[in-house]
């Protein structure tokens, strides 16, 4: 029987993915999406978010087998202790590397944007403070926090509805398809990566007081509406700019924002990243969450509490060696291709692995 205490609602599941998809990355979408699939990369997020929905029947028919598990224990029980804890102490270390990468990217923006004299190591330290004060505490409390701040993203929509412009040019998403099939495959990549966070159901399935049924409708629900908000972006994106345009604009959405000025609020786009922040600090909290679960997990400790603090040490330590803008796109990459092996083989291996057993039982 489930800690009362410790369990979440089907909802709070919900919001819980939802705030940890829509994370660092819904900024410079449309220009890295732009990059490869040209004007047809709003085809690239409808394929991406079909992508990401196989990979929740993959995950979600690997967690029902094991209610009351994390991935941790699961592997463990299905690959052996020693490889179990190889795959828990692998996933541990991907979710540290999030962690990172969401420290780089968040201040790189912020010091873009707002704060460009300030020290990368001072805006990361907040972050991985507030972190630390969310995540120290019990997985319902850190879902009401997901829960309450939810009211944020539909704030952030209605400021970009704000600035959507009269004068849109249709015709720059025209002829549909030129960039070609391999190309809009090639820039579905980089947004699946944008996407990530929907392998939280790992380690929230156990926590969640619902039916399997339930658990996969809230997760599913949570993808598709930041499939639908990720192609509002981009679609917005590109009838603004130009295709040349959106090229040289690394944060399109920023500069639409930037062009408007009201009476009360003259920087809207200020006001925008003020709210993404927070948007950003949910990825944060959910990543570290993940591997400090793994950390207890593996060292057999009370509680995440002290995990926490060395996940977040660990990760502010590791954000702080690139130094350039160029180091920090050249780890993104490298995260975003090594990402594949814990949201789509361990669970897909992991998954054969249960079958076969159920097989051999029978």
């Amino acid at each position: 029987m489930k800690n009362k205490a410790e369990t979440i609602t089907k909802y709070q599941l919900f919001y819980m993915i939802l705030q940890t998809q829509i994370g660092v990355g819904v900024l410079g979408l449309p220009f890295a999406v732009h990059q490869v699939s040209q004007n047809d990369g709003w085809i690239s997020v409808l394929i991406a978010g079909f992508i990401s929905q196989l990979l929740i029947f993959i995950i979600w028919g690997l967690i029902k087998k094991y209610p009351g598990e994390t991935i941790y224990g699961i592997a463990e029980k299905l690959a052996g202790k020693y490889f179990g804890k190889l795959i828990s102490t692998l996933y541990i270390i991907y979710g540290t590397l999030i962690c990172m990468l969401i420290l780089d990217l968040y201040q790189s923006i912020l010091k873009l944007w707002v704060l460009p004299h300030t020290p990368k190591w001072a805006l990361m330290l907040m972050m991985v403070f507030a972190g630390i004060y969310i995540v120290k505490e019990r997985v319902r409390i850190i879902a009401r926090f997901f829960m309450f701040v939810t009211i944020l993203v539909p704030i952030l929509i209605i400021l970009t509805l704000i600035s959507f412009p009269t004068s849109v040019e249709y015709r720059y998403l025209f002829p549909i398809g030129q960039a070609g099939t391999l190309k809009i495959f090639i820039g579905a990549h980089s947004v699946l990566i944008s996407m990530l966070g929907f392998e939280q159901l790992l380690i929230l399935s156990k926590y969640t007081q619902a039916n399997d049924r339930s658990i996969l409708k809230a997760v599913s629900l949570a993808n598709g509406i930041t499939v639908l908000i990720y192609v509002f972006l981009v679609l917005i994106s590109f009838m603004f700019f130009s295709p040349k345009e959106i090229d040289l604009i690394p944060h399109p959405v920023l500069y639409m924002l930037k062009a408007i000025t009201f009476k009360i609020v003259e920087r809207i786009d200020l006001l925008f990243i003020s709210i993404w922040i927070v948007i950003v600090a949910t990825s944060f909290i959910s990543y570290l969450l993940f591997a400090s679960k793994g950390v207890s997990y593996l060292f057999k400790l009370k509680g995440h509490k002290a995990s926490a603090y060395i996940v977040a040490s660990v990760a502010f330590a590791l954000a702080l060696i690139p130094n350039t803008k160029f180091e920090i796109e050249q780890i993104s990459t490298y995260i975003g291709y090594v990402s594949y092996g814990f949201i789509a083989f361990i669970p897909i291996l992991l998954l054969l692995i249960s079958i076969l057993k159920s097989l051999r039982s029978e």
